[in-house]
This record gives C-alpha cells, sequence and structure tokens, in this order.
C-alpha cells in the first residue's frame, strides 16, 4: 500500500538515500543536501549522520520537522545518542527493523 506522501532525506553525500531505497518504504523519499532545504510542512525528515550524530544538528532539525536519524559508519560500541529525534536507525540494523522505525515515526508525526 503506497502512502500519498514525500519525506524528504537530509544527505550531502547520497548512501543513506542509496541505503534508503532498500527498505522499501510505502513513500516517496526526495533527497536535499542541507537541512535547512527541509520545509517546515514536511510531515517528517530523514537525517543521515556519518558517524556520531551532530546533537546540535538533530536539535535544530527536528525543532522544525520531526526527525529520524539515520547513521552509518558507526563503530559497534558507540551508544545510540540521546537526543530530540523521534527515531534512531544505523546501517547496522536488518532492513525490516529499519523500516519499522520509520514508519511508527511516520505513524506518530502524521497520525496514520
Amino acid at each position: 500500500m503506497a502512502l500519498d506522501v514525500a519525506v524528504p532525506v537530509v544527505d550531502p553525500y547520497g548512501s543513506v538515500f542509496r541505503l534508503l531505497r532498500s527498505v522499501e518504504l510505502p513513500f516517496s523519499l526526495f533527497r536535499v543536501e542541507d537541512p535547512s532545504d527541509v520545509e517546515a510542512d514536511a510531515p517528517f525528515a530523514i537525517l543521515s549522520s556519518y558517524g556520531k550524530a551532530d546533537a546540535a544538528q538533530v536539535a535544530e532539525l527536528a525543532g522544525r520537522v520531526p526527525t529520524v536519524v539515520y547513521a552509518v559508519q558507526v563503530r559497534a560500541n558507540d551508544p545510540a545518542p540521546l537526543m530530540s529525534a523521534l527515531g534512531y536507525v544505523s546501517d547496522r540494523m536488518p532492513a525490516g527493523l529499519i523500516r519499522d522505525v520509520i514508519m511508527s515515526a511516520l505513524s506518530r508525526s502524521t497520525g496514520r
């Protein structure tokens, strides 16, 4: 079931955007390079993080729209950061779990 929603993916390098394509989400994604490119009326945003997430950047974006952080290249012993994001996933998680976390974030942010 495809949902009529388009979610921005803040990803200057494109790796997270490519990984998200394999998760088979039931809505459209579009890539932006900077958090300031995310419109305030977005249902939510996915923010890429290469290595340890920048809590200030997450807080800024999450203050405007609900945000899920997608971290890549995180060391196994790095704990998930405590921040204002609606959800946190990493490339170490199975695709099904990533999809579940993102779909839960969509549900919480839009009431769907």
